[in-house]
């Protein structure tokens, strides 16, 4: 990552560090890893929930995934307007994630195949989460996978949540290598995890 790029995250941690899930910005080991996990390549069209700077839609573009089936959205106004500079092609919204449904829908996005989060969801109310995740999975096709990565060694939807959408969750993988150590969590809905 550029420097530029780390100081940007790093101002905008400093401005409003309960909004950016971490000091640094994702590793590039994790990054391929939620790409990996979302089933990333042509064809898949995915929506990332709080890129920041773009490490993980860097991840997205390598695996595969089109510009034009990769909707960014992002509530800090000075990480989207970078996002706009960065990955032209990418649609970017500025836009609030408890609205997901609302902007997906106004993006024309319908039935698409894995939403992946970099948002510090431990962080968030048990009601912001549940908003949050009930719009990924209102926004995706019934085998849609929702991708989110934590610092933290739970899960980091909360299990009454969990229960109550009907999902399945499954730590996909550890990143010891991370800075700091992370975890990719993969949330399914019950259906789909007793198909497969």
């Amino acid at each position: 990552m550029a420097f530029a790029e780390r100081k940007l995250f790093v101002e905008r941690w400093v401005q409003a560090p309960l909004k950016v899930a971490s000091v640094t910005p994702s590793g590039a080991l994790l990054c391929r890893t939620m790409a990996e996990a979302a089933g990333a390549a042509r064809g898949r069209r995915v929506i990332e929930l709080g890129p920041g700077t773009g490490p993980i839609t860097t991840a997205l573009l390598a695996a595969g995934v089109g510009r034009e089936d990769l909707l960014l959205v992002e509530l800090d106004e000075i990480f989207a307007k970078h996002l706009h500079g960065r990955y032209p092609g990418v649609k970017v919204v500025q836009g609030d994630a408890r609205q997901l449904r609302r902007l997906a829908a106004q993006q024309g996005w319908h039935g698409c195949d894995a939403v992946v989060s970099g948002l510090p969801l431990m962080a968030l109310s048990v009601a912001t989460q549940f908003r949050i995740a009930a719009g990924a999975f209102q926004a995706m096709g019934p085998d849609g996978v929702f991708v989110q990565l934590t610092y933290g060694p739970f899960s980091p939807l909360n299990p009454v949540l969990l229960r109550r959408l009907g999902l399945v969750a499954r730590r996909y993988r550890w990143i010891a290598r991370n800075l700091p150590p992370a975890s990719v969590w993969v949330y399914r809905r019950q259906t789909v995890a007793r198909r497969a």
